[in-house]
């Protein structure tokens, strides 16, 4: 089996991503219980959600087909609650392409997170999986993440209530004594080169 990197280049997100990036989520909304909404979203959504994403120094990170260079991953961070004291904790995404899975992806892009996540000093990463997706709970535990929290029928979609499970990654992120409102360090999307 190729290994991922023969195939795919991890790099920033740019605009041009964005139909890409809203197709595989519009996918995960019609055809999964991986997001909790009913109705597909348009365009405008989607570039909204990126741009305010940079605007606030998060990272989007997509893997594009080296072929073609379309993009069939992505992942971000974002704010996970909105009080301010909550800065160094984010809250992950990643989607990859049904035709893409089990291929590796996932885990490489997972794991260049976690790296981002350390460069950025984040102290606590927050996954909030509904606990059907077997293999994405999975995933997330062989990196290290630990179930801290299940939710019971909180969600309802294709005629079921859904439980959703939340796994969290510690970092050994600090923040100096003299520092007495911390802040992560806004992700360097210009110079981003995956690997560091």
């Amino acid at each position: 089996m190729n290994h991922p990197l023969d195939l795919y280049n991890i790099r920033a997100a740019t605009e041009s991503d964005i139909p890409q990036i809203l197709e595989i989520y519009n996918e995960r909304i019609a055809n999964s219980t991986c997001l909790f909404m009913y109705d597909q979203v348009p365009l405008d959504n989607r570039a909204t959600w990126f741009q305010d994403t940079k605007a606030k120094g998060y990272p989007i990170i997509v893997a594009a087909e080296k072929d073609t260079d379309k993009t069939i991953a992505y992942a971000n961070y974002g704010g996970f609650r909105p009080h301010t004291a909550y800065v160094l904790t984010t809250e992950i995404s990643l989607y990859v392409h049904q035709g893409h899975q089990r291929k590796g992806l996932g885990a490489l892009m997972l794991k260049e997170m976690l790296r981002i996540a350390q460069e950025m000093n984040f102290k606590s990463i927050i996954a909030g999986i509904t606990s059907e997706n077997e293999g994405s709970v999975t995933l997330f535990s062989r990196f290290g993440f630990k179930n801290v929290g299940h939710l019971h029928d909180v969600g309802y979609k294709f005629g079921r209530f859904l439980d959703v499970v939340f796994l969290e990654y510690i970092t050994n992120a600090r923040v100096p004594e003299t520092q007495k409102i911390p802040s992560f360090k806004r992700f360097n999307w210009e110079s981003y080169v995956f690997g560091g």
